[in-house]
């Protein structure tokens, strides 16, 4: 009786067990089936993106200014990561960086590949290929890579790459880790063209982790290249701008096409090599980066302000025209070489005599623009000089453009304290001393709606986008008419042509070209002034303008204006030589 129970309980046991077991199995295979499926390909398939270049960076005759190559690069799936991998990973690929280790290990969920070494050798590629039996997880990937042709000579325009950071991770679901990412100039101010798509393709794992072969089922997306930026830049004339200021410690270098406000030169001296940031720069590099008494990371035709010195006196002069407080043939006190206001004395280089408006612009007589500021009044050069957008931004296409300075009533009395600050500040601000600031990209533009009768485009570098050899997106080209009378620009204009041909701005002199322009020292104690010129070439119908300042050397006649001579020839002679060819 007790046996037969016994055999009972264990046929009931055994028959609940195989329930047990089938119920189990129908949840596997038909309620999970596609679930641990899915976990089985995981298991025996890799999904691998294949990194997009990105858009080339063009001239405004497209030629590459930053361009993409093919280099080789490391990858780890970090959960099939191992300390001993790291470790063996760490010897054959020469990284002593305890981070990597440590990176991998905060990542080890991920079963994607990251980047953990870029722009390796070929010896180091052939060091972990003998050796991937001891590197499961590990793979040598061929990705582009960002190339500057000309390096330093345009790395403030241009701008830099670096890695992805967590945060844009977090905040972009279109970044990956492995993906570069604009930090400064063009690649940052157009990233979201400039970016490629990823392809994807599939391949089958072995046990240890090892590519056998594709997988066939699943169709391989090819990644899709980033849109071409091609700018107004013309590469010859940077070129040309930096081998000219290259000889001196500190300077920029402006060129504009007159015909609509786009950059052909924009130039900041000394710069620094943006692939020295992409490629991942050293804390002893950027130390030395940072310390360097020439601030070369400052970009200094939008980031930094000068006084403009004499560059300042032609528009002055046109604003006290439009104010119908003088005319072409106004004389004031002759120039004896000092003049006395207040209690203080104010000087000139020279004894220029009696002068009217357009000798002194042409000689740059101190004294005469020391009477023309006291007749001109705070309130007027003030109004003038916000006109031309001095205290604003001049809205060109490039992220870290600062604003100029305007001495307006308002300023001077938060600066000195109201009623504390006296009219014996106005024969320096009538010279561009002083309080008075401006970019040379801001002072640049000035010139520019002077030579062009009062027309100001807003600077541009943005020529088009493109997919080939098709436009995406053009330039959309911003104009304002200033309300100055032409007659008034045109005596302005006069007297810069003669400042060039018989004045202080001779060293921009051409002979075969007619120029105008004006020279300009910015006074910077306890150091050496800083040489101006701002010139426009031809002077009957003006193409093309460049503004130089080259700091601490000096008079600009002697230095600046033959820089501007050199680009203006260089201009005219490409453009003679483009419609020969033609």
């Amino acid at each position: 009786m007790a046996h037969a129970l016994h055999r009972k309980q264990l046929l009931i046991i055994t028959i609940i067990c195989f329930l047990v077991i089938v119920i189990k199995l129908f949840h596997l295979q038909v309620l999970g089936g596609k679930r641990y499926l899915r976990l089985a390909e995981a298991n025996r398939i890799r999904k691998i993106y294949t990194p997009a270049p990105r858009g080339k960076i063009l001239d405004r005759h497209n030629l590459p200014i930053a361009d993409s190559r093919p280099a080789f690069a490391i990858s780890v799936i970090p959960c099939e990561m191992d300390s001993l991998t790291i470790t063996n990973l760490m010897r054959f690929a020469d990284i002593d960086d305890e981070r990597i280790k440590n990176w991998i290990n905060d990542v080890a969920y991920l079963r994607t590949p990251i980047k953990v070494k870029r722009n390796i050798d070929i010896k180091s590629v052939l060091k972990l290929e003998e050796n991937s039996h001891l590197l499961p997880g590990v793979s040598v990937e061929v990705e582009p890579v960002r190339v500057y042709p000309n390096g330093s000579a345009y790395a403030h325009t241009i701008g830099y790459l670096s890695d992805v950071s967590p945060d844009e991770l977090q905040n972009d679901t279109f970044y990956k880790p492995w993906h570069y990412v604009g930090r400064a100039g063009i690649e940052l101010q157009y990233e979201k063209y400039l970016r490629g798509v990823d392809g994807i393709r599939y391949t089958e794992i072995d046990a240890s982790g090892r590519e056998i072969g594709p997988i066939k089922e699943k169709r391989e997306i090819l990644p899709s290249a980033g849109y071409d930026v091609q700018l107004t830049i013309d590469v010859q004339i940077q070129n040309l701008a930096y081998e000219l200021i290259s000889k001196y410690k500190r300077g920029a270098v402006v060129g504009i096409d007159l015909s609509d406000g786009g950059i052909l030169c924009l130039l900041s001296y000394p710069g620094f090599d943006p692939e020295l940031m992409t490629r991942g720069i050293s804390a002893t590099e950027w130390q030395k980066l940072i310390s360097n008494k020439s601030s070369p990371l400052i970009n200094r035709t939008i980031g930094s302000a000068y006084p403009p010195g004499s560059t300042i006196k032609p528009i002055l002069a046109l604003q006290a025209l439009e104010k119908n407080l003088i005319d072409a043939y106004t004389r004031f006190t002759p120039c004896q070489g000092s003049f006395v206001y207040g209690n203080r004395t104010y000087r000139c280089l020279s004894k220029h005599g009696s002068l009217n408006l357009s000798s002194a612009i042409v000689h740059s007589c101190n004294i005469y623009f020391y009477q023309l500021g006291l007749k001109l009044g705070v309130d007027n050069i003030a109004s003038f000089l916000q006109t031309w957008h001095i205290d604003d931004r001049t809205g060109i296409d490039l992220i870290g453009e600062r604003k100029g300075n305007v001495p307006s009533r308002k300023y001077l009395d938060n600066r000195y304290g109201k009623n504390r600050w006296t009219t014996g500040l106005l024969p320096n601000f009538a010279v561009g001393q002083g309080e008075i600031l401006t970019t040379p990209l801001q002072l640049a533009s000035i010139y520019a709606a002077i030579a062009n009768n009062g027309v100001y485009y807003t600077p541009h570098l943005l020529k088009a986008v493109k997919n080939g050899d098709k436009v995406i997106e053009s330039y959309p080209v911003q104009k304002q008419q200033l309300n100055i009378s032409d007659k008034n620009i045109s005596i302005i204009k006069q007297a810069l042509k003669e400042a060039v041909e018989k004045g202080t701005g001779g060293g921009a002199y051409l002979g075969n070209v007619t120029v105008a322009g004006k020279t300009g020292t910015a006074e910077n104690p306890p150091n050496l002034d800083h040489a101006w010129f701002v010139g426009y070439a031809p002077a009957e119908n003006p193409q093309v303008l460049f503004c130089v300042i080259v700091e601490n050397v000096g008079k600009g006649g002697a230095i600046a204006a033959p820089i501007v001579r050199e680009l203006i020839r260089k201009y005219f002679e490409e453009k003679n030589r483009s419609v020969t060819h033609e």
